[in-house]
């Protein structure tokens, strides 16, 4: 009786064995969808800011991204976040939101999209421009032909477990 009884735990064991786990690197900049929720229904948008570069503090980068509209959140605006991030306690940037050396900022949706239109527009512009130059410099002897074409891509590409 015994010897059935090992066998069936060597049969469970085998079984567990088999089980297939998984593991996936957490991202550590990601925002809970519930939180980005909450604030998209306030008309705000988040975005990380880079507050120091090599262990010094990142004015230039800092002055610009609140010249452009960006405020910095408050511990009390994201209560869920304050397992995972620390709230600076002096300095500078004294009641924000941190996550190593970057700072969790908001600003109003609307200027968001208007900045996001604005800079794909000068992209674009300056594109133009270096295929319009391109264009003018070629010769009935040796045209050039523009075939180009150009992908974005944001972020990790998606990852489909079988």
């Amino acid at each position: 009786m015994a010897r059935t009884e090992s066998r069936n735990s060597q049969v469970r064991e085998n079984q567990t064995r088999d089980e297939e786990y998984t593991f996936e690197e957490e991202d550590y900049l990601a925002i809970p969808q519930e939180v980005q929720e909450r604030f998209l229904n306030q008309g705000m948008v988040l975005r990380w800011i880079r507050i120091q570069l090599r262990g010094a503090d990142d004015y230039q980068n800092v002055g610009k991204r609140t010249r452009d509209g960006w405020v910095f959140v408050t511990p009390d605006e994201v209560p869920e976040l304050s397992v995972s991030s620390i709230v600076k306690e002096g300095g500078r940037y004294a009641g924000t939101v941190v996550r190593g050396d970057v700072a969790l900022a908001k600003m109003p949706e609307g200027r968001a999209i208007a900045r996001k239109e604005y800079f794909e527009k000068k992209a674009d512009d300056l594109m133009n421009a270096v295929n319009s130059q391109l264009m003018n410099s070629s010769d009935s002897r040796m045209p050039i032909f523009n075939n180009s074409k150009s992908t974005v891509t944001k972020g990790k590409s998606p990852r489909f477990q079988d």
